[in-house]
């Protein structure tokens, strides 16, 4: 792979680990509700999603599901429930779970890294990110794996470290957002932007 193009997919795969999507916005609320350490789990479930996608789409697979309109739909109205689901959750919780609450039962690193793996495969887009990515950048006359590893390894590299990031910004304001009126409104907010995420992928 020539280095210019390399350059490229790092800054295209820079771009979409900056955007502020649903896995963002869900460890940023875990680094605000359960402290950096717990947030962290969520942050692995989220790139261990990440992963998965990528193995997906590189096998195949990817290109098979974008194309099945069926398939396409359960994992896009799954994917929107899901959504939902959590939203509706942290809507509900009005900060109930803060880690600064010593009698809070706070939720296991297990149960925060399948929630955000989850959250992460029931993306369609970023499926469709992966699977349309790949092939303009992996040269087949050249040995396929060490370039799936590269792209792939630099995704993953790029999704820890800037979703760690977030994570680290919402911790260090977390005592604002725990205040009575930022739990209240950190919960409602939340879940609000989770519900909207559902309906704009029902809406794509």
């Amino acid at each position: 792979m020539e280095l210019h193009n390399y350059y490229l997919y790092f800054s295209i795969s820079l771009l979409a680990s900056i955007s502020i999507g649903p896995s963002v916005i869900l460890a940023a609320s875990n680094g605000i509700n359960f402290g950096r350490k717990k947030a962290l789990a969520g942050v692995l479930g989220h790139v261990s999603a990440v992963m998965i996608l990528a193995l997906i789409s590189a096998s195949g697979l990817g290109l098979i599901l974008m194309t099945s309109k069926l398939a396409f739909a359960f994992i896009k109205y799954a994917g929107a429930g899901y959504l939902i689901y959590i939203g509706i959750a942290i809507w509900r919780s009005k900060g109930q779970w803060s880690f600064a609450d010593k009698n809070a039962q706070i939720p296991a690193k297990r149960t925060l890294f399948k929630q955000s793996l989850l959250l992460g495969l029931s993306n369609p887009k970023a499926l469709v990110f992966f699977s349309a990515l790949f092939p303009q950048f992996i040269q087949p006359e050249q040995a396929i794996l060490p370039q799936f590893v590269l792209l792939a390894g630099t995704s993953l590299c790029n999704a820890f470290v800037f979703t760690s990031v977030y994570v680290a910004i919402a911790f260090r304001f977390r005592h604002y957002f725990l205040s009575a009126i930022g739990q209240r409104w950190v919960g409602k907010t939340t879940g609000g932007v989770f519900i909207g995420f559902a309906a704009a992928l029902l809406a794509s």
